[in-house]
């Protein structure tokens, strides 16, 4: 039982280490641009190209945390048929209390950060379109 305790933690220390890395990649490359544009509200200044660009980034963004969200949600079934299992043997059950309460906290913040980009993807969206129309009105 300690080697399974032991490689679910080093799963959730690996998916935490992958989000920290994937946030920071995430917030370093389109968010500095796209937080400056949002923050001084010059959207506007944008090309259209650039939105497209910053549009994609971002599908591509969002598409990367539902594959980790999926894994994460696979891992917290697993951890839940194998609390069943301990239950009904009478085992130790906090360790994968624990772990999946850790995995449902991580899945949470995925799911926030999953929100604001589709904010900030529709945002973008509604700015390509707008740019558009000025285009063919032109």
């Amino acid at each position: 039982m300690g080697d399974g305790s032991s490689s679910g933690k080093s799963l959730v220390q690996s998916l935490k280490n992958e989000w920290s890395l994937f946030w920071e990649a995430f917030q370093g490359d389109a968010e500095t641009k796209t937080q400056n544009a949002f923050e001084t509200g010059k959207l506007e200044i944008l090309s259209l190209d650039e939105i497209r660009d910053i549009t994609k980034a971002l599908l591509q963004d969002r598409k990367k945390i539902n594959q980790k969200m999926e894994s994460l949600y696979k891992e917290i079934d697993l951890n839940s048929a194998k609390l069943e299992s301990l239950r009904l043997v009478g085992g130790e059950e906090e360790p994968v209390l624990n772990r999946i309460n850790e995995l449902s906290d991580l899945g949470q913040s995925m799911s926030n950060a999953l929100s604001k980009l589709d904010q900030k993807l529709k945002e973008f969206r509604d700015k390509e379109i707008q740019i558009q129309e000025d285009l063919i009105t032109t």
